[in-house]
């Protein structure tokens, strides 16, 4: 296919599509994912997943990770960062232990299962950044501790996940583990002393900030690949990083006039297309079903369980417990991201991938719905 002809289709669906479905409440993730299925080679066969594709869509899971990154407040993660890592210890271990058990009894191998126990752990920054800012949240306790949990999860679940990708392509994993930490920690200290002056330097030269933010981007994760690290743990830690640099002003401006535009208005739809497009739904049976059953429920039920003990230890009322948990359930960058390496590195099987993408979609709208039902008083 001729390559105007390739992106008019594919512009085209990103354009149309979740504006269309918008108006019956599906968000643009779904309606991108859905456009994805019947477009692809398992659907309607009109466009082939080439490496034009996979280009796009690899910089666009770079892009959703470090815009996570990116949204994240430091001051906000250092407020609670104590109390928060009794919040990450329950919300790793109980859904993490439970995500492996899932996978050996659906007959994945250890690594199948560890991918799974990465999944079920993980949680979403993008998501519940915007879901406590939209109910007036962001500035509580519970809202600072489960913004900081929530990062600190997410950071070492692409950790876990570095180690999953370790040790399918094979290498020593002691030394692995010991120079991915050191290279988080020269990151975090060394990108926000140069960025702050960089910045400064180019206060009123707004394209020379994003070419230099990107500049960043990409020597994080050059640097993360010759220590065999997946680009999109590079990406989400010079994220976190390049926020601490900046004012809340700076952050502002930078991510919403600028960087969400680049990612969120062309490569991330592309990555999500390009999920849907791998979607072989020629091959879903009823046994699909079954695992889809089983992989959704008993994440959301350990995810809410985990979260409700740890706010429960850590003295909040009843209505925070649930709110809280609640709020540890959605996932959908880094679960998406793991199913996409997962499926590619054949650590997991079609029903899983489908299971995952999923999970990450009902988690990720039908959660934060039956959020603001709750507290508006229309549930329990």
């Amino acid at each position: 296919m001729d390559l105007y002809a390739f992106f008019f289709i594919i512009m085209s669906i990103i354009f149309i599509v979740p504006n269309l479905l918008k108006k019956f409440r599906i968000p643009s993730i779904t309606s991108l994912i859905l456009a994805g299925i019947i477009i692809g080679p398992y659907g309607l066969n009109i466009l082939q997943v080439d490496e034009t594709l996979k280009a796009f869509g690899e910089f666009g899971a770079i892009m959703l990770m470090f815009l996570a990154g990116l949204e994240v407040d430091n001051e906000t993660l250092k407020n609670e960062f104590k109390n928060s890592l009794i919040l990450t210890f329950f919300s790793i271990t109980i859904p993490g232990i439970g995500g492996y058990i899932v996978g050996k009894f659906l007959g994945l191998d250890f690594l199948g299962s560890l991918l799974l126990t990465v999944i079920f752990a993980s949680h979403s920054v993008a998501i519940v950044y915007s879901l406590l800012d939209e109910l007036n949240l962001t500035k509580s306790r519970l809202g600072t501790l489960i913004l900081s949990s929530t990062v600190t999860t997410d950071l070492l679940t692409l950790l876990l996940l570095s180690v999953v990708i370790k040790l399918k392509l094979g290498g020593e994993i002691g030394s692995f583990v010991f120079l991915t930490f050191f290279y988080i920690i020269i990151l975090l200290l060394l990108i926000p002393l140069v960025s702050k002056y960089i910045l400064k330097l180019f206060e009123k030269l707004h394209a020379q900030r994003i070419h230099f933010v990107l500049f960043i981007l990409f020597i994080s994760i050059l640097a993360g690949e010759l220590l065999g690290l997946h680009p999109i743990v590079g990406s989400f830690i010079s994220g976190l990083a390049i926020s601490e640099a900046l004012t809340k002003e700076e952050h502002d401006k930078l991510l919403n006039k600028n960087l969400n535009a680049i990612g969120y208005g062309f490569f991330i739809p592309i990555f999500f297309l390009k999920l849907g497009m791998e979607v072989n739904i020629r091959a879903i049976n009823f046994n699909y079903f079954e695992i889809i059953f089983i992989i959704i429920v008993s994440s959301i039920i350990l995810k809410f369980l985990s979260g409700y003990i740890a706010l429960k230890l850590l003295k909040y009322d009843k209505r925070e417990c649930i709110v809280g948990a609640m709020l540890t359930i959605p996932k959908i960058s880094a679960s998406l991201v793991a199913a996409y390496i997962g499926l590619n590195l054949n650590i997991i099987n079609e029903s899983v991938f489908i299971s995952i993408i999923a999970l990450s979609v009902i988690s990720s709208t039908l959660i934060p719905t039956v959020l603001k039902n709750y507290l508006r008083g229309g549930l329990i």
